[in-house]
């Protein structure tokens, strides 16, 4: 995977690398990129230095430098208002346009969604944007695969658009898989309650061998589903990594359904709304986090701002209505029709919109972490993309030298503040120090 995003990035590493902040003294600076907008979503400009104050861990710290960054045309970026720069800061690096990584995730989400994106993407590179920014399209599944390699060239980008290798890799998708096996999860229940009690009404020890039995086939789901979201958060990761060593500003858009960071719990879900009195059918016990944390750690590190994209719009529950995972037709049994009815249905929609907002926590942390933004709920794509490209068009950077010294490795949080407090601020919420031999 690394070789290959270094072949897709070729054009853009060819170049100078920016160097590192750092001050005279070697002791490296934390940059901190700043939007500003007010309550209705519009960007404010115009703000300085001494409009901003920076928290690391609730100690207010001293602001080394502050910059504004403005698009400049097909020329990139200019950097104006170079306040508050202190003497014995380096040179700030001559801006680069920004590069947006378009990645989208097929191991969570279905063909019909990626339709939606891809009109929205048309909409938005037929119009020329202005920028000179470059875009790369990728997708993350199973495997990394390269949809367009780094381009200024709206046309080229609408082209793949349209292109067969971009449509296959979006026929692969394996949400349609996932939705084959939780309805499968679903009709095994529906048997399990034709012959043993199911609902509120299910206690005790009856059917002990039959439940133990369902528990270990809903494990294994589990188990094969961990393995899949543990490489497509290493791959997320790689991809991170590989965007940090492009020089200038940098933009992951994650197109997504959504992830869970417990892999199995769409099954259990299923399960424990057909036997919500048996805890070991609540939720699996593996959870991804850390897997999570580590992506977080290094596109924080490298100041790349992560923008989770919800491919779902405005959705409904999926087991109501006769949508693919609605049961209603089934044959029960006795038990079954006793237990189930109108009421099983909500249960199961509860459970569903319970995962759903699961699935989008993962991609919120991600945003949030680096400054970025999760964009969901909504069936204006077009509106969303637009917003992300905006963030890149105009905000502001930070830098300070942090008071605490220590290279342990801890997590730092950072908190941005302006003066007028009716606006509002994006930016990264903190960083993992540096660890030293010791630690």
């Amino acid at each position: 995977m690394r070789i290959g995003l270094i072949f897709v990035l070729a054009g853009l590493l060819s170049g100078q690398q920016e160097p590192e902040v750092r001050l005279r003294s070697d002791v490296r600076q934390v940059l901190v990129p700043v939007v500003v907008t007010d309550a209705k979503g519009h960007h404010v400009t115009g703000l300085q230095a001494s409009d901003f104050t920076v928290f690391e861990d609730g100690i207010r710290q001293e602001i080394r430098s502050f910059s504004v960054e403005a698009e400049a045309g097909a020329g990139g970026l200019i950097r104006r208002a170079p306040a508050a720069t202190t003497p014995d800061a380096a040179p700030a690096p001559a801006p680069r346009p920004r590069t947006y990584v378009i990645c989208f995730d097929t191991l969570h989400s279905t063909f019909g969604n990626f339709a939606r994106v891809r009109k929205a993407l048309e909409q938005l590179f037929s119009k020329d944007n202005g920028s000179g920014a470059q875009f790369v399209m990728v997708s993350l599944g199973r495997q990394l695969r390269v949809i367009q390699t780094a381009t200024a060239d709206q046309k080229q980008l609408l082209s793949r658009l349209h292109d067969k290798t971009f449509l296959d890799v979006l026929r692969g998708a394996d949400a349609e898989a996932m939705a084959t096996e939780i309805n499968a999860t679903r009709i095994r229940l529906e048997q399990f309650c034709k012959s043993c009690p199911c609902g509120a009404a299910a206690r005790g020890n009856q059917c002990y061998p039959e439940r133990q039995d369902l528990k270990q086939q809903l494990t294994m789901q589990a188990a094969r589903t961990a393995q899949l979201n543990q490489a497509f958060l290493e791959g997320l990761k790689g991809l991170v990594t590989e965007l940090g060593n492009v020089p200038g500003g940098r933009t992951l858009m994650l197109i997504s359904d959504g992830f869970s960071l417990t892999p199995g719990a769409e099954f259990f879900a299923v399960a424990s709304a057909y036997l919500p009195n048996y805890s070991e059918f609540h939720f699996p016990d593996e959870n991804l986090s850390s897997q999570m944390a580590a992506a977080m750690a290094v596109a924080a590190k490298q100041d790349i701002r992560v923008y989770g994209v919800d491919s779902r719009g405005l959705s409904s529950p999926a087991f109501s209505g006769g949508g693919m995972s609605d049961a209603s037709s089934s044959g029960m049994g006795q038990n079954g029709a006793r237990n189930r009815g109108g009421s099983m249905l909500t249960e199961l929609d509860r459970k569903q919109n319970s995962i759903a907002f699961m699935n989008g926590a993962g991609m919120a942390q991600l945003a949030a972490a680096t400054g970025g933004m999760y964009l969901h709920d909504s069936n204006d794509l077009v509106g969303e993309l637009q917003q992300v490209l905006a963030d890149g068009r105009e905000f502001y950077m930070l830098s300070y030298v942090p008071a605490n010294h220590a290279e342990d490795g801890k997590f730092r949080k950072i908190t941005v503040v302006v003066h007028d407090a009716k606006q509002i601020i994006r930016a990264k919420e903190g960083y993992w120090a540096e660890t030293s031999p010791t630690h």
